[in-house]
């Protein structure tokens, strides 16, 4: 099998690399970064290519004789990213990856998408949710879904698999759990809210082994599974553990939401008046909201889930302490 994985050098990708050269298939990557900043190893890659999904050369020159795509490449960022770079890259670039496709012959697609294309909900989502996105990421990824979508219906034997993973984190990862782990670490945390909201989360190495399980199976026509680790855990529960590992004392101190919300006012006046993006406000709603994924299709059909989320929080802690 030769797989060409869009967005190799990312967190996400350099652990799917390893998995596939563990499996001895041949492993292409496309990346915007230069092969010394990816983070891969030689070993783990056959073909790398420099470059942006959005530079079809570029996505033709990786493309040439692979069996399947897995598309990872995405802007992913909620702020200092614009609407237009977000399209561009997310949906642009997926109509690139699909055009070099139909000029190679490849006719299977793996897309990483995301469950912030079921936008905000009080309960759980799953896949027979009615997607309706609210940020302006999760609306550029449902429209990158459609795209996948209807090439596969102009096609014979053309085959998408689409996963909606939540928050993903692990060693190596400097997304939001890993800031979490460094603010309380330092001190800087301070708990806002009573933490009750529960927060769907991804370790690493269980969604590479999602990912894999479902590859396994074949696919043909669209296939969508949400992913998110079970059980669930409040927010309070995660930074309980958090606490935990890093062998320290929770704060018996808890700020109202309202009251720091309020304080947060002439913040937002001044940064809106220099129009500087200075998301505090965003921040503290983000800490308090509930983002609750069920992923039971994936479970239905046989996936176990290998690491617990306490065990993944362990090992991302052990490796955030080896690497201060």
């Amino acid at each position: 099998m030769k797989v060409l994985v869009t967005g190799g050098g990312g967190f996400v990708g350099r652990y799917l690399c390893k998995a596939l050269k563990e499996r001895n298939w041949e492993t292409f990557v496309i990346d915007i970064k230069p092969f010394e900043e990816s983070g891969l190893k030689k070993d783990m890659v056959d073909k790398y290519v420099e470059g942006e999904i959005t530079n079809y050369e570029k996505v033709r020159q990786a493309m040439d004789g692979i069996d399947m795509v897995i598309h990872l490449a995405a802007k992913h960022r909620f702020f200092g990213i614009t609407e237009e770079e977000f399209y561009r890259v997310n949906v642009e670039g997926t109509k690139n990856i699909l055009k070099a496709m139909d000029d190679c012959g490849v006719k299977k697609i793996f897309f990483y998408s995301s469950v912030a294309v079921y936008g905000d909900h009080r309960s759980p989502t799953n896949e027979n949710v009615i997607p309706k996105p609210t940020s302006i990421y999760g609306k550029s990824k449902l429209e990158a879904e459609k795209k996948i979508e209807e090439w596969v219906e102009k096609g014979n034997k053309r085959g998408a698999l689409i996963l909606r993973p939540t928050v993903i984190f692990g060693p190596e990862n400097r997304g939001n759990i890993y800031r979490l782990i460094r603010q309380i670490d330092r001190y800087l945390f301070i708990p806002v809210g009573e933490g009750n909201n529960i927060k769907s989360t991804a370790y690493v190495e269980n969604i590479i082994n999602a990912t894999m399980f479902l590859i396994d199976r074949g696919f043909e026509g669209v296939e969508i599974y949400s992913y998110a680790d079970e059980p669930h855990l409040s927010f309070k529960e995660i930074v309980t553990i958090i606490y935990k590992y890093l062998g320290k004392s929770m704060p018996k101190l808890r700020l109202p939401v309202k009251a720091v919300l309020a304080g947060l006012k002439p913040v937002d006046s001044i940064s809106s008046f220099f129009n500087i993006d200075l998301p505090f406000t965003a921040a503290v709603e983000k800490m308090n909201k509930t983002t609750h994924h069920e992923a039971k299709k994936i479970r239905q059909i046989g996936f176990k889930q290998i690491f617990s989320l306490e065990e993944g929080l362990e090992r991302t802690i052990r490796w955030y302490k080896n690497k201060k």
